[in-house]
């Protein structure tokens, strides 16, 4: 018997009815998929691993150097490209955390009058090379691909269906799958490796991904990600609607990524959707 989500998660829909989430899944023609969904490519000289789980589909890229030889990853000869934009892996301001403490005397309360102020700050330079020695390996998240929700896809791209959080349990959403060509967002990460002691030469991987399905809803992770199924290919983003109103559609933009699951067709929606059991 199909059963609707009980009233402990239907009070946290409610809590969070001010937002709005789009899930998207995440395929690529060029590289295969390991058991944890995250996008792997491997030859003699590294395995190069590519995950976008999380809010904003932070690029985790993991390089393992194969050789007996160091290799060097150069990011800032190296960057994301969304619809032919670069933008590069290392960013282009440097953070800096500290704390200011500044004291003043009145002259309503003192004859003397002084300040004083002391700023203690940490900058954090960007990594602009990576040194593995031989059979090491190393994770990076330089950036994410999107903070926005997707809204160049037309209303009707989406069907109503039914997505099935665990036996017995559903939500409603709206659904869309594309194909390579009619993706809604495409995007390529470009890698520069160096081989060998210095100066050694430049080695280029480029990789291609793109939105393969979307699921738009009111509901959060707390409920969609129910129960949360570590998936290498799925991100989510969230925009708040404003005292329920909705959202206002921004575009793709670049900031410094469902689970286990079914989708039962309401109108036309495919049997199985974006975090269909595999």
């Amino acid at each position: 018997m199909k059963k609707s989500l009980p009233l402990s998660v239907a009070l946290i829909g409610l809590l969070s009815s001010c937002s709005v989430y789009q899930y998207a899944t995440i395929e690529s023609s060029s590289l295969n998929k390991n058991d944890k969904q995250e996008f792997v490519t491997e030859n003699d000289t590294l395995k190069l691993v590519y995950n976008f789980n999380g809010i904003n589909a932070p690029i985790n890229i993991t390089v393992q150097n194969k050789l007996n030889v160091p290799i060097s990853i150069d990011w800032q000869r190296s960057a994301l490209i969304v619809n032919d934009t670069a933008i590069s892996y290392v960013p282009g301001t440097v953070d800096i955390d500290g704390s200011l403490h500044g004291y003043a005397y009145r002259p309503y309360h003192s004859s003397v009058s002084s300040e004083d102020a002391n700023l203690h700050a940490t900058a954090h330079l960007p990594e602009q090379q990576a040194f593995l020695p031989p059979h090491t390996l190393v994770n990076k998240m330089p950036m994410g691909v999107t903070n926005r929700i997707l809204t160049n896809v037309p209303d009707s791209a989406f069907h109503k269906a039914r997505f099935y959080v665990a036996e017995g349990l559903q939500v409603q959403v709206k659904y869309a799958r594309f194909t390579e060509t009619s993706a809604p967002l495409r995007f390529r990460s470009y890698l520069t490796i160096l081989v060998g002691e210095q100066p050694a030469k430049p080695v280029v991987y480029e990789h291609t991904f793109y939105i393969s399905e979307l699921i738009n809803s009111g509901q959060g992770p707390e409920n969609i990600w129910f129960p949360n199924v570590y998936r290498g290919n799925q991100y989510y983003v969230r925009e708040s609607t404003g005292f329920g109103n909705a959202a206002t559609g921004f575009g793709v933009i670049a900031s410094t990524a469902i689970v286990a699951g079914t989708v039962e067709a309401l109108s036309e929606a495919p049997k199985t959707g974006p975090a269909a059991r595999r």
